[in-house]
């Protein structure tokens, strides 16, 4: 019993006391808004004293200065027409000028005849609402700061992979997968050196800038499914483990190995023939009264000979460019095979001409560019004759679908080990010249792409001995 008297002790409460002690602030104001009645939870919240309010501010003195016109432009004339305002987010202004974020709802109270009397409002201290809102909005600010983020290392072109400090990989982007040939989904969260094949060796000695600063890219080798690649990788620390950043120069560094192949096989190749350009020319100057006639005649030949041979290093040059930019297309027509090697056999030096042996047989038609099909076999039958002495012979037989040009030397032939390299760009069989046959080793780099284009193919025959090159171009009528 004595429990219960005490509740109810508890339990009495004054309406006045609710009032000033609710945990809302109330206040009535008349119709230009001065304050006629607040109660406490007000007066602590605006740290004013109840006799600095009452008849002494407006409403709006309370609110800070945006409020303040939002109240006269949109607050009282909404409360005007509607009798009412409900979950008005503002501010109060407060006595030492700190500002507290609140909700307002106002009530127009009206006479019997209709006629405006009094406003009362209630305020809700909406701080903790506000702060959420914040956080909401940083949230989603850092939602999509993440979300471009992402985006933008989806499209870089540059791998990015990081690595948390215990090992494990925890983020590659799709330039890293194509790099490394792995998956993301399937690699995120295992151990860098088991996910990605050659991981360990990569960076291994590899340094590791501090945050905030720019890392180094150090160019390593990576074999990957037994091809070679050259990859600029820089390591950061990221605060949470390292970001690697991953570019495929394998293209670059090939790039800057064919302008070193070309520096040095062009100025050895063009230095030869100037010299004897040079030599030729200076002593038919020097000592032309004193020379007889079967001396210039030699010299003469000379500079013929050696200024065709930079002409012809020159024209390899230049059309290798075209090549290497696609700036290269086939003519293609219909003509018979046998004048292909009429361009050959004549472009001989004269004196290996009765070296060069046609077996081919009249009314062989083929598709094909003629001019470029001779470029390639006059190539040939060029390398032939500086690789042998003996006969080089020249045949073209008639296929299923294609006629097979053959050029076969009787020389020391190639290697079977080397046949996959000879078409490529600056390949030389004996790059030491021992042989005492220079090139610049585009020859048959430049018949291989002149034979593809027009939808045929170059490579060697096996043999015991000597050399047999063959080129396959379609047919007239069944390509």
């Amino acid at each position: 019993m004595t429990g219960e008297a005490d509740y109810g002790a508890l339990l009495h409460e004054s309406a006045e006391d609710l009032y000033e002690h609710a945990p809302a602030a109330y206040f009535s104001s008349l119709l230009d808004g001065t304050l006629v009645k607040v109660n406490e939870t007000l007066l602590k919240w605006t740290l004013y004293d109840r006799d600095e309010l009452l008849g002494r501010k407006r409403f709006h003195d309370l609110l800070p200065p945006g409020a303040r016109i939002y109240y006269e432009t949109h607050y009282a004339p909404l409360l005007q027409m509607q009798g009412s305002v409900r979950e008005i987010a503002t501010e109060l202004l407060r006595a030492d000028g700190s500002r507290l974020p609140v909700l307002m709802n106002s009530t127009l109270v009206r006479d019997e005849e209709g006629r405006p009397q009094i406003v009362r409002t209630t305020a809700f201290d909406a701080s903790e609402r506000r702060h959420y809102e914040q956080e909401l909005l940083r949230a989603r600010a850092d939602a999509e700061s993440r979300a471009r983020a992402s985006l933008a290392l989806a499209h870089v072109t540059e791998g990015v992979v990081l690595v948390g400090y215990d090992g494990r990989v925890e983020l590659l982007n799709p330039a890293a997968e194509a790099i490394f040939a792995v998956d993301a989904a399937a690699v995120t969260g295992s151990p860098a050196a088991e996910a990605v094949e050659g991981w360990a060796a990569l960076c291994d000695g590899l340094m590791v800038g501090r945050p905030g600063e720019r890392a180094i890219a150090e160019v390593v080798p990576a074999t990957r499914h037994g091809n070679e690649q050259w990859l600029a990788i820089a390591a950061t620390d990221a605060g949470h483990g390292i970001v690697y950043t991953i570019r495929d120069v394998t293209s670059d560094r090939r790039l800057e190995e064919l302008r070193s192949d070309l520096v040095t096989i062009v100025s050895h190749e063009l230095r030869t023939p100037l010299t004897g350009v040079y030599g030729a020319a200076q002593t038919l100057l020097a000592r032309y009264q004193d020379l007889g006639d079967a001396q210039r005649r030699t010299l003469l030949e000379m500079l013929v000979e050696q200024t065709r041979r930079l002409s012809t290093i020159v024209d390899q040059i230049l059309l290798t460019s075209r090549i290497d930019t696609d700036n290269v297309v086939a003519a293609i027509e219909t003509f018979d095979a046998s004048t292909v090697f009429e361009t050959a056999v004549q472009s001989a030096p004269p004196g290996e001409q009765q070296r060069v042996i046609v077996d081919v047989q009249p009314g062989i038609l083929v598709c094909g560019d003629l001019d470029r099909l001779r470029q390639v076999v006059t190539n040939l039958v060029d390398n032939a004759l500086k690789y042998s002495d003996g006969a080089v012979r020249l045949s073209v037989a008639p296929r299923e679908f294609t006629a097979r040009f053959t050029v076969t030397d009787e020389g020391p032939g190639i290697p079977s080990g080397e046949h996959a390299h000879v078409f490529e760009k600056f390949y030389r069989l004996d790059p030491q010249l021992q042989s005492g046959v220079g090139g610049t080793g585009l020859g048959l780099y430049i018949a291989r792409e002149l034979v593809e284009r027009m939808h045929g193919r170059i490579g060697l025959l096996p043999r015991a001995s000597g050399t047999t090159f063959f080129v396959d171009v379609p047919l007239a009528g069944k390509s």
